[in-house]
């Protein structure tokens, strides 16, 4: 049995259903890989699951694979005891070992079992081919485990079309399908407490890399706190354009519009968010990247 963790919001759900799905495209005919989902029956953070809503999608979810009551005491023994699933496993007398790619591991998913670590910074495909039964803690976001199968991840991670009353998201796809637009994306809330946030300057200098190259660029700027970005649009650069766009009005259920229309501007300006990053990934109009973090596109 092959399991990997599910966790966050949509980004860290998607690339951690695209190794997953690696997996299984990998090795057709083993034995079964689930996803544990255990994580949106304990904390109520973001959207929740949010992969079947956005992207029609039916992965092998852990939760169903036990009995309902079975399932139930897991959950109140996680919640209540703080015994997450893989230590529950354990306990019961499955062989279970864990490869953890992140370092939150003890903090998400302690565990008294082995423990085989590996670094996040490169691809090690042979880890879905490693025997025994195997948790999988980790986020793999690198392009690799797409690129093997393009082809079927961009009809499983298409995005539902935008409803013809959606007067406000048809006109922001509208002005981004007909300019030579750029998305700029400018994550503050969680990343601020974290202390993950750029500085103003950062954002800057890569609208002056993108005006050196496309003087004429429409600059649609895509943020969680668009007050903050208004207050700060000086310093940010967001005055430099000759137009820039303030795309509001994505929040909750809705947050994936804004994945969406950044993965269909002709130009991106990648920060240091996963949700930023799988735009660019899923994107197939782009032209160039303003890449400062160096992953991947």
């Amino acid at each position: 049995m092959k399991i990997q963790f599910l966790n966050g919001g949509l980004a860290n759900q998607v690339f951690q259903y695209i190794f997953y799905r690696y997996a299984e495209l990998s090795l057709p005919g083993d034995e079964p890989w689930f996803l544990d989902d255990s994580f949106f029956f304990v904390h109520d953070v973001h959207n929740g699951y949010e992969l079947e809503r956005v992207f029609g999608l039916h992965p092998n979810l852990l939760s169903t694979f036990f009995d309902a009551d079975v399932w139930d005491y897991m959950i109140r023994e996680k919640r209540e005891n703080g015994k997450s699933i893989p230590e529950q496993l354990l306990e019961n007398g499955m062989e279970i070992s864990m490869v953890a790619e992140a370092d939150n591991v003890d903090h998400w998913n302690p565990f008294s079992g082995k423990i085989y670590r590996v670094p996040n910074d490169d691809f090690y495909p042979e880890l879905i081919r490693m025997p025994g039964d195997l948790y999988y803690h980790g986020y793999w976001i690198r392009k690799e485990w797409m690129e093997a199968y393009r082809e079927v991840f961009a009809q499983e991670l298409a995005f539902p079309e935008i409803d013809p009353a959606d007067e406000r998201n048809r006109g922001y796809l509208e002005q981004i399908l007909e300019s030579p637009s750029v998305s700029l994306h400018i994550r503050r809330g969680d990343y601020v407490k974290e202390q993950l946030a750029w500085e103003e300057g950062a954002f800057k200098q890569m609208i002056e890399s993108v005006l050196k190259r496309v003087p004429e660029a429409v600059l649609f700027v895509f943020s969680d706190d668009p007050a903050w970005c208004r207050e700060h649009a000086e310093a940010l650069g967001l005055t430099l354009p000759h137009k820039t766009v303030m795309v509001e009005g994505n929040q909750g259920t809705e947050a994936f519009r804004d994945l969406q229309l950044m993965s269909s501007c002709e130009g991106m300006c990648l920060s240091n968010s996963a949700f930023c990053y799988l735009a660019a990934l899923l994107n197939t109009r782009k032209s160039f990247v303003i890449n400062p973090t160096r992953r991947q596109i």
